[in-house]
């Protein structure tokens, strides 16, 4: 695993910010294009990360992590190969401040693993429907680069697969430790819900009208 497999879209002429997509468990780079083709953003790049590991033999099906032990996930590499993408591709050629992050399950753990702690402030991190590894341990959640980072976490009422509880911790936790954070509660199960995409692109438009 020398680097992180990507594809991009690009809308308008002049793109103006980027947007990382990172999918769930199970999911692959094409997890995030339909839901670019909804958004109907202009002006902006897309970028749909694959995560490294292939699950069961199946190319198609991936993950961000695996189970080292019981209950213990590997995230240093993937941490790593995620470092050198942003560095390398995304802040080459876009300010971090032009840069925002939506993550699905797995994905939005990736959000609270590696992009709360990138050293340069984005524009918003958007997690839906996620979860913080080793929850019970207390330890910082977010590094001071993203404190005024905009983070607008998502979450189905009727999530079946990984309980709204767990988003209502994540926030708490974000909230006492300084960050400009919110917990939008949607209508579902575990999906990524219209109302939470329509308020994430309200957020978008508002920077790329601003440029």
């Amino acid at each position: 695993m020398e680097s992180i497999k990507y594809e991009t879209l690009i809308n308008g002429e002049n793109p103006k910010v980027a947007i990382i997509g990172l999918h769930g468990w199970k999911g692959n780079s094409k997890s995030f294009q339909i839901i670019a083709k909804q958004m109907k953003l202009e002006n902006v790049e897309w970028f749909f990360l694959e995560a490294p590991y292939i699950i069961d033999d199946k190319p198609n099906e991936r993950s961000w992590s695996y189970e080292i032990s019981p209950n213990v996930w590997e995230m240093d590499k993937p941490t790593e190969l995620l470092t050198q993408f942003f560095n390398n591709i995304v802040f080459a050629k876009y300010e971090s401040q032009n840069v925002f992050v939506i993550g699905f399950s797995q994905g939005a753990l990736v959000c609270f693993e590696h992009s709360l702690f990138i050293d340069k402030p984005l524009a918003g991190i958007f997690p839906v429907a996620g979860f913080f590894r080793e929850p019970n341990v207390e330890k910082q959640r977010i590094s001071q680069s993203q404190k005024n980072t905009q983070i607008l976490i998502g979450h189905g009422i009727d999530d079946d697969i990984v309980p709204i509880e767990s988003s209502e911790f994540v926030y708490d936790t974000l909230k006492n430790q300084g960050a400009n954070v919110e917990l939008f509660k949607f209508n579902g199960k575990h999906k990524i819900g219209i109302s939470y995409l329509n308020k994430v692109k309200n957020i978008i438009k508002m920077k790329t009208n601003s440029k």
